[in-house]
């Protein structure tokens, strides 16, 4: 490929494209009218497009896998006012050749910054077994080093390199500000929303594309860090069963509802908080997300959200005059 980089958000109808891209999905589908089509999902960091292939469908399939980089040659259409390419040439990017920065956002916030302030939060937990632990968790190198890149999502909210971290750090300040406002027990539910997604770290791999890992496919997040957390509480001497059965239960429960996957339900004031602003957390910055993911358009909403199941109001109220 020549020239500059073409980035997804810069795509227009009616030109055409030759670029490279991660690809995130892949299907062969059966047209309506009989025979087959390649239907794909590229992107990079910039944003995501729905791509097809009616020829060389074969070909293309074989060519590349979900997680691969393709160079493609394009053209690029509306349809059902959503973008599409329509792919002419595929071929697949030998992994030496990638640079993963292309194709995976990263947080927009500093992962020094974000690291400062989780750090800020253990120092505030004042329970010292919650705080021995929380610290012997993130000081370790096999944690601490994975946990500062890893993505919160695959797909629905944080989805970027270290997203996790700003995702976690976001919740564990919101958690503890309410739980002092509720007068709850914040050491606790401060633990608890820094431990609540620690197994994504296991369960996804990020690269070109975020992708599952085999344990995470087989366990999930929720499971790991739960068995994790419970082997290093193992490890300290007297740390109280009371503590440590409240602690489990919210990892247990901060997916709330057994139709999420939380294996139970919130059952305890910190479990209900901790499971609320996570919830709150990933719905408002899916939100902006989709608002940025739609660009300068100008259009007044977004396209769908299957997160939010919902499309977004795009227009934002006017900034006040400074007085």
């Amino acid at each position: 490929m020549t020239g500059d980089r073409v980035w997804v958000k810069d795509l227009r109808p009616g030109t055409t494209v030759e670029g490279t891209f991660a690809v995130r999905s892949k299907e062969v589908r059966q047209r309506r009218g009989g025979g087959a089509y390649l239907a794909l999902t590229l992107a990079d960091r910039t944003g995501q497009v729905a791509a097809l292939a009616w020829e060389n469908v074969e070909r293309f399939n074989r060519a590349c896998a979900v997680g691969d980089v393709v160079r493609v040659q394009a053209q690029v259409q509306r349809y059902n006012q959503r973008l599409q390419l329509v792919v002419r040439e595929l071929e697949r990017v030998p992994p030496e050749e990638v640079d993963e920065r292309e194709f995976l956002r990263a947080s927009p916030i500093d992962p020094d910054l974000l690291w400062a302030r989780l750090e800020a939060l253990i120092e505030g937990i004042t329970d010292p077994n919650l705080r021995q632990l929380v610290t012997r968790i993130f000081m370790d190198e096999e944690v601490r080093e994975p946990f500062r890149v890893a993505p919160a999502a695959r797909s629905m909210h944080h989805a970027y390199r270290s997203g996790l971290l700003e995702h976690t750090v976001s919740v564990a300040e919101a958690t503890a500000m309410l739980a002092r406002h509720y007068g709850l027990n914040v050491s606790l539910a401060v633990a608890g929303a820094l431990l609540h997604d620690l197994g994504k770290i296991w369960e996804l791999r990020p690269g070109p594309s975020i992708e599952y890992t085999d344990s995470g496919r087989l366990l999930g997040h929720l499971t790991m860090e739960v068995l994790y957390v419970e082997e290093r509480i193992g490890e300290l001497e007297a740390f109280p069963k009371e503590l440590r059965r409240q602690l489990l239960h919210i990892l247990l429960a901060h997916h709330g509802e057994y139709a999420y996957g939380s294996p139970r339900r919130p059952k305890t004031p910190e479990a209900m908080l901790v499971h609320s602003v996570d919830n709150m957390d990933a719905r408002v910055a899916g939100m902006l997300q989709a608002i940025e993911d739609g660009g300068e358009t100008g259009e007044a909403w977004t396209a769908y959200s299957p997160l939010l199941e919902r499309y977004v109001y795009r227009r934002r109220p006017p900034e006040e005059p400074e007085a």
